[in-house]
């Protein structure tokens, strides 16, 4: 490709832009944990699990799909032999990692998208299915475990990743019998990775769930203040050589922004100056301190940019790509105010930062109709003691996460 991305087709600039990721602390601590679940995997007499939860748009399924392209490309490299492929699954953005060699097919990391009406036979159908297994609609338990326990083992399987599990927990779904399930996986050595909404952590109330945890990663936005930038004019223009040291908001800002020629996130030739105060400020509040729903905006933004051939994105590109994705008035749109007005209004839209914003906030994103508490299959004498929303463990790893410990 030529030198100067002005000198690229529009269309590959798009796809460069597709395929670039930022590490966030957030993104590395998920990675880590990931890494520390994946590599001892089979080597037990049973596997661990982990819960990966976040807000829509915090960047739980970037922070994953970061760790798995890793392993992919990690896996190939150390056997070149055979065909490796990703295919894709149905309501997700992860991708497995299968393996075709001569002695059969491996399939080092699997992939189930919950559905929002789970049922025990449909979730544990999915699970089989994710190994390649199709056992119809009516099936025995107990053969069924039997062959996920023998496909485990044929297919070397390490790391099974269920996407969106907070729908066991508002679809109603019996939490003992996902439990059940679950319990297959790691009896077989596998290691059990939970993604989803924050209050998926509710199943860490059934102790077969809770016996499978071993970390849990809560992906949390971004702090940002108007105190973390230098002083600056009424244009929102730095005063002066800036001293204080980049928070973490800023140094995302930076990387996002770096010239590094072809290997630049941003496909531009020149830079769209994304942590200066006034655009800094202006993207961390539209995008509410979520690393996912930032850059979902820049990069909405920067097709903007590439298709009417500017050099650089614009505070103009990037309102017209947030009225359109917010359907917000001109009053409300972050990039048509002044950076006086940016800065009597920052905070007005805040990140959830306590643990009930979080909780409150992710009941907020669904469609407001009642849902069905989860049930147990196990019954009990007299009355239950009413739990409450969070485990003491889960909500340990929340105030850790928002301390800034994690």
């Amino acid at each position: 490709m030529p030198a100067k991305f002005a000198d690229w087709p529009r269309e590959e600039r798009v796809k460069h832009l597709a395929f670039r990721f930022i590490k966030t602390p957030s993104t590395k601590a998920v990675e880590q944990s990931l890494d520390q679940l994946f590599w001892p995997a089979g080597l037990d007499t049973e596997g661990d699990g982990c819960f990966i939860v976040g807000q829509t748009g915090a960047g739980k399924t970037t922070a994953v799909r970061m760790f798995t392209d890793r392993a992919y490309e990690t896996l190939r490299t150390e056997d070149p032999a055979g065909t490796w492929y990703r295919p894709k699954v149905f309501g997700t953005d992860l991708s497995p990692i299968v393996h075709k060699t001569p002695n059969g097919v491996r399939r080092p990391i699997a992939v189930v998208w919950v559905d929002p009406r789970p049922r025990f036979n449909a979730f544990m159908a999915h699970t089989a299915l994710a190994l390649g297994i199709d056992f119809g609609s009516r099936f025995d338990f107990g053969r069924a475990s039997r062959e996920v326990a023998a496909a485990i083992e044929e297919q070397k399987v390490k790391m099974m990743l269920f996407d969106d599990v907070q729908h066991i927990v508002d679809g109603g779904m019996d939490t003992d019998g996902a439990g059940d399930v679950l319990k297959v996986l790691t009896k077989g050595g596998i290691q059990v990775v939970c993604i989803g909404l924050p209050n998926a952590l509710d199943l860490e109330h059934n102790a077969q769930f809770e016996r499978l945890v071993a970390d849990t990663q809560i992906v949390v936005p971004f702090r940002c203040s108007s105190g973390d930038f230098p002083q600056t004019d009424e244009d929102g223009n730095a005063i002066g050589l800036e001293k204080q040291k980049l928070t973490p908001f800023r140094k995302f800002m930076a990387a996002v922004d770096k010239r590094d020629g072809n290997r630049s996130f941003l496909p531009f030739d020149e830079p769209s100056y994304l942590s200066e105060p006034d655009m800094a400020l202006r993207i961390h509040q539209a995008g509410e301190g979520f690393a996912g729903k930032i850059m979902a905006l820049i990069k909405r933004a920067a097709k903007l940019a590439i298709n009417d051939g500017s050099a650089r994105i614009t505070k103009q590109h990037f309102e017209m790509a947030y009225r359109k994705s917010s359907r917000c008035s001109d009053e409300a749109n972050w990039f048509r105010l002044s950076f006086h007005e940016v800065q009597e209004r920052f905070g007005s839209v805040k990140a959830k930062t306590t643990r009930e914003e979080i909780m409150a906030a992710t009941r907020e994103e669904e469609d407001g109709a009642s849902r069905p508490a989860p049930r147990s299959g196990r019954k009990t004498r007299g009355k239950r003691e009413k739990k409450p929303s969070l485990s003491d463990r889960a909500t340990r790893d929340v105030e850790d996460a928002i301390a800034g410990r994690r």
